[in-house]
């Protein structure tokens, strides 16, 4: 397997890959940009200068295409592996056991194909010309929209499809596993979508996977309004959400998604900008759905239709969102202007936008719904909607909030908190209270801001080796407590004080002790020390860098010293309570000498 790697890596450019993601600057050798792990204003994300690995110094994470991959789509390593090679057109060796690969490829290929003979026919075929009305003059759908969406179209013939692909050389049984074709009873097979409107389900990777088939005319021999592909080896309907391939780089710059509920919400929103949105696909929010969401932002925009059914689509999802760690607002339009997305959007896009813009936090939405037009007054009425907004309130994960809206009902019921949190405690599966919820380690935060201060010093040095010698003799090298940098730092300090050490180039500095050190993790090190130095210092002159590495040495000293005084205090109370007078002298003096 380390051969199919180490070959991917050698066809496929980070630069490249990561490019699909994120839009990279220069850096001189290295290349940056805001990093899609975290949220920062300025650039912390890093390739390094030999394009083999990337490097955060704001999570401080890091890794090679592999790791990348894994991290933005939130995959394990065999899925990683299997969609670079893909990608590269290496061919990784089979497993027993595994998922019949042979028959999901051609399962693929046949779904693939099915969509461009779809939109062949709508956008070329005698037939299809009522459906080019319908989609391109009454739905307002445009050419270029219908092209991406690779929407298209099948007449009422029943065998249109199946003939095609068996003269392309697909059996029989792979397009019925495909949900494309169903069998008779009596012998014989014919098309599952026929004279409908065809909207292709892209899988997140952006493989088709199956169909959304809507009738052109409403008939009642013509079955549903909508019709699905089955359930099949690459479909599973509560898995997909419809435009995800489309939208999830988009939602991640923006740290949103907006969920409609249908295929033609979908297009319209992205026809008029709004490439951030999703669908559902009619259903309501499945866990499964929610994870491949979360995998890109933790804020969910839900949009739905105003009829009661709608509504109640989405509120069955939402719970599981919240569950999730989710953050869910939801996006709502008057009831006397347009009844979905798609209507609003093509009456007015800016009354859309806005809606958008100005989407209720679930709480609130929550709060103006079920006291909506409620007579407060009433013992009884009080009691139904207290129950109901404590029962949505303690679905929220973070116990401050919970804390938050209990104090705002209780402000609005005019009753005391503790009685309402009293009561909320006594629902079943209630989180934590407010007073038990764990804060951060401060001492946790303490030690990530001394590794980034032994980092930045590092970087420095490496940069600036004419101050080596002087950092030498002013820090006190047990303060660098990371094992990693304070190897770096010992190896570093041995090699300064050998005879063919340079003193003054970094750059020959850098080269030299790579080739003397020759550990792959203390190289690496060194470029990612290099790639911080450029985002941090790229413009410090050689004043500037030896005030500031006296800053450094001097606040990890302090951090080190403090520390080791507060260890031989307590070193001391327990001296003292033996009695142990020698040993409090000898501490006494020690703590002394660090003052």
């Amino acid at each position: 397997m380390s051969q199919a790697t180490e070959e991917i890596k050698t066809k496929i450019s980070i630069v490249d890959l990561i490019s699909e993601y994120l839009p990279l600057k220069r850096a001189g050798a290295s290349y940056k940009a805001n990093c899609p792990f975290h949220h920062e204003k300025s650039p912390s994300f890093m390739v390094s200068p030999d394009r083999q690995s990337w490097h955060c110094f704001g999570c401080n994470i890091g890794g090679d295409i592999f790791e990348f991959l894994m991290k933005m789509e939130n995959l394990e390593f065999p899925e990683a592996l299997k969609i670079l090679a893909d990608k590269a057109g290496v061919k990784l060796p089979e497993f027993k056991g595994e998922l019949d690969a042979s028959q999901r490829n051609r399962i693929i290929d046949i779904l693939k194909l099915a969509a461009k003979f779809y939109h062949k026919i709508l956008m070329d075929y005698p037939k299809a010309e009522e459906a080019r009305e319908y989609l391109f003059k009454k739905r307002g759908v445009s050419k270029t929209i219908a092209e991406d969406f690779l929407i298209g179209y099948v007449p009422e013939d029943w065998d249109l499809l199946t003939s095609f692909l068996i003269k392309k050389g697909f059996g029989i049984n792979d397009i019925v596993a495909a949900g494309l074709t169903i069998k008779k009873d009596g012998g014989g097979y014919y098309d599952r979508f026929r004279g409908r409107i065809m909207f292709p389900i892209n899988d997140v990777h952006g493989n088709v996977v199956g169909f959304t088939g809507r009738i052109l005319h409403d008939k009642p021999e013509a079955g549903g309004k909508y019709v699905n592909t089955p359930q099949t080896i690459v479909f599973d309907k509560g898995r997909i959400i419809y435009a995800l391939d489309k939208a999830k780089q988009e939602a991640r710059r923006q740290d949103k998604f907006i969920i409609v509920e249908g295929q033609m919400d979908v297009v319209a929103s992205h026809q008029f900008g709004l490439t951030n949105t999703v669908a559902s696909s009619g259903t309501a929010l499945t866990r499964d759905q929610i994870k491949l969401l979360k995998r890109f932002t933790n804020n969910l925009y839900i949009a739905f239709d105003v009829d009661t059914a709608g509504q109640n689509a989405t509120a069955r999802g939402i719970e599981l969102a919240l569950l999730e760690g989710m953050k869910i607002k939801i996006v709502t339009i008057a009831k006397d202007f347009a009844k979905d997305a798609d209507e609003c959007l093509k009456k007015d896009p800016a009354v859309w936008q806005k809606a958008v813009d100005n989407a209720q936090s679930i709480m609130d939405y929550f709060f103006s719904s079920i006291l909506a037009g409620q007579n407060l007054n009433d013992p009884e009425v009080r009691g139904k909607v207290s129950t109901a907004l404590l029962e949505k309130i303690k679905q929220m994960p973070d116990s401050v909030e919970q804390d938050f809206w209990v104090k705002k009902l209780a402000s609005i019921l005019d009753i005391k908190y503790e009685i309402l949190y009293e009561k909320m405690r006594a629902f079943k599966g209630l989180p934590p209270t407010p007073e038990k919820t764990k804060m951060p380690s401060q001492v946790e935060d303490k030690k990530g801001k001394e590794r980034l201060g032994a980092e930045k010093l590092l970087a420095i040095v490496l940069h600036w080796p004419i101050f080596l010698k002087t950092t030498i003799n002013n820090l006190n090298a047990q303060a660098i407590l990371s094992p990693e940098l304070s190897g770096l730092y010992e190896s570093l300090v041995l090699f300064y004080n050998t005879a063919e050490a340079p003193k003054s180039n970094f750059e020959e500095l850098i080269h030299s002790f790579k080739a003397w050190n020759g550990q792959e993790g203390v190289c690496q090190m060194v470029d990612i020390l290099g790639l911080l130095y450029d985002k941090e210092y790229s413009n410090l002159s050689q004043k500037d860098a030896q005030e500031e590495l006296l800053l450094l040495t001097n606040g990890l000293n302090l951090w080190y010293n403090g520390n080791i005084r507060k260890n031989i205090q307590e070193e001391m109370r327990q001296a003292e309570k033996i009695g142990d007078q020698e040993k409090i002298k000898s501490l006494m003096q020690t703590f002394k000498d660090l003052l």
